[in-house]
Formats: C-alpha cells, sequence, structure tokens
C-alpha cells in the first residue's frame, strides 16, 4: 500500500515516481468502461505536501439534498459531452475544488465502485 512508502527513505521525486509505479500496477485502462451501468468517476487527488503525499478528500455541502456532509472524492455523474470517465473526473474536479485538468497527471484508472446506495459506478482516476 502506499502507506508503506515512507518520506524519510525517498528523496521528493523518488517518493513521486514509486507511487506512480505502484498505482500504474493496478490500471485497469478502458476494461470496464463498457458496463451498462450509469456513467460516473471521481478523481483521487495525490498532492505533495511537506515532502509527503496527500489524499484530497471533499465535504458535500450541508444544503444538498442527497449526502449532506459527506466526505468523498471530487467526481460525478458523466455528462454527454464527456468522452470516457477521465474527461468526466478532471471536469467535476474542476467544478467542485477548482482543479485545472491541465494541471492534472492521470497515472491510472481503478477498478470500479459500486455506489451500494445508488448503484452508480465510481470509475477512479487517480492524479
Amino acid at each position: 500500500p502506499l502507506t508503506a512508502l515512507s518520506p524519510s527513505l525517498f528523496p521528493r521525486e523518488s517518493l513521486k515516481a514509486a507511487a506512480r509505479a505502484r498505482l500504474r500496477a493496478h490500471d485497469v485502462a478502458g476494461r470496464f468502461s463498457a458496463l451498462p451501468l450509469p456513467r460516473a468517476a471521481v478523481l483521487l487527488p495525490l498532492l505533495e505536501r511537506g515532502g509527503r503525499l496527500c489524499l484530497l478528500l471533499t465535504v458535500r455541502s450541508l444544503q444538498l439534498r442527497r449526502f449532506p456532509g459527506e466526505v468523498c472524492f471530487p467526481g460525478g455523474k458523466s455528462e454527454a459531452a464527456d468522452k470516457d470517465e477521465i474527461e468526466t473526473a478532471l471536469r467535476e474536479a474542476k467544478e467542485e475544488i477548482g482543479l485545472p485538468p491541465e494541471e492534472v497527471e492521470v497515472v491510472c484508472r481503478l477498478v470500479p465502485g459500486i455506489d451500494k446506495v445508488s448503484n452508480t459506478p465510481n470509475q477512479s482516476a487517480k492524479h
């Protein structure tokens, strides 16, 4: 797991390279894109802060009808203009947290998970 990557063991770029290599080993590419389910995607943004890799989470607004106050990754349902799950995740991250897509390095796509409440797949793209 990524938690086994101690920042003290790696220079900054080596830590990022090790994380990339470990994540790419789990890349499923588009193997699940043809599932006959509603399309949705989330981004798992990894950020470097103080020599450590951190996973960015968001908190849903308390004003929302569905899942108010839920801690989650930026993401949501696909729109017609989205060509794939990566584009959905990047668009949603820009809308929700202001993350410019051109500043994101997509490292891999993970096996989709199914939202137990809505049965919506969460196609994950890591940054």
